[in-house]
């Protein structure tokens, strides 16, 4: 991995990713709502892929044709890889479509964004965020399989994006924040930290181990390259590496104390945004320049009630470029053929129950 050179990377970043939720949250420009005539649009495109008896992961934007919504779909890419880097898109009406083809409009807008990428080591493309009873002492198992609150994060694509079919009795709220907006904060209060935020951090795997590499992988938490700041972030696997893995690189104080000042400043509050899901709402994010949390959640007792969310992860043909440094989590850094979880012998595929 190569030296950063720290005075490369402005001292500050300015422009429409670094915003700030206590500003956000006064807004609503950051909301979209479907009108009927594109929702009858989307069912028109759901109902035609269906109607081909085609398996879902053969799904592409001309087996779900969308021309009138063509001009919405570039606006909503443009803000994500150009300006504030997410979206909240509300009012599929997922109780009168059904799971299928709820399922299928949201795999049929995210490949108008970019081509799938699998979300686990079975490779499938529709993931499954909902508690499935895991024990996350178990090493394999991931927290979007709990009810566990999610600490802030990053995943290992362009672009995630969540569609709620189920809302949590009690908690289960989403939270996000400009990780631009993040790095502003810590080079205002600790610029002495910035540098160990450049430096790699071993990275635990959680058992999805491509082929011929190690259960861990080594990352920046930052990288400017090409004149972009891009975040990569999960404490808790870096903290799971250095507990499982005593050959991988202690990490140093300086890393450690940048870390804590990472979280302390989340904890904060006042860069972080609020969202509260709803069935139908699709939530999308630029991982690059965004984190994301969860909080813990109550589950209704009956199962068809329990909170459950479907997750893509997308890579866009006209994403950022990357650093070589990525190719051993993100595969390939080739914008479209990157990301995802792709372990030898695993299919594409698509379930629209969890598996």
């Amino acid at each position: 991995m190569p030296n950063m050179v720290i005075n490369q990377v402005p001292k500050l970043l300015t422009g429409p990713s670094a915003w700030l939720g206590k500003d956000l949250v006064k807004e609503s420009n950051w909301i979209i709502s479907w009108t009927s005539s594109q929702i009858a649009d989307l069912e028109n495109a759901g109902k035609y892929f269906l109607s081909l008896n085609q398996p879902l992961e053969n799904i592409s934007p001309s087996l779900f044709p969308i021309p009138k919504l063509k001009p919405q779909i570039d606006a909503i890419s443009n803000v994500l890889l150009n300006g504030r880097g997410f979206v909240l898109l509300k009012g599929l009406p997922v109780e009168k479509f059904g799971v299928e083809l709820s399922a299928v409009i949201y795999l049929g807008l995210g490949v108008h964004l970019g081509n799938l990428r699998s979300n686990n080591a079975k490779g499938h493309l529709l993931g499954h965020v909902k508690d499935q009873g895991a024990d996350i002492q178990n090493r394999n198992v991931r927290f979007y399989q709990t009810n566990k609150k999610l600490d802030f994060h990053t995943d290992s694509a362009d672009l995630v994006g969540l569609l709620c079919l189920q809302k949590a009795k009690a908690g289960g709220e989403s939270y996000i924040a400009s990780s631009m907006s993040l790095f502003n904060e810590i080079s205002l209060r600790r610029p002495d930290l910035i540098e160990a935020l450049f430096t790699p951090f071993p990275t635990d795997r959680r058992g999805e181990i491509p082929d011929g590499c190690d259960p861990w992988y080594s990352m920046p938490i930052f990288t400017w390259y090409e004149n972009q700041l891009t975040c990569t972030y999960i404490r808790q696997y870096i903290d799971a590496a250095q507990r499982n893995f005593p050959e991988v690189p202690r990490l140093s104080d300086a890393q450690i104390e940048a870390m804590n000042l990472i979280d302390s400043i989340l904890a904060e509050g006042e860069i972080v945004l609020p969202m509260a899901f709803e069935p139908g709402d699709i939530q999308i994010l630029n991982n690059h320049q965004i984190l994301h949390s969860r909080s813990d959640f109550e589950n209704w007792p009956e199962p068809e009630r329990h909170r459950h969310l479907l997750r893509l992860w997308i890579a866009p043909m006209n994403a950022r470029p990357l650093p070589n440094y990525y190719e051993p989590r993100w595969i390939s850094t080739t914008p479209g053929k990157r990301g995802g979880i792709i372990v030898a012998g695993a299919k594409p595929t698509v379930q629209l129950e969890p598996h």
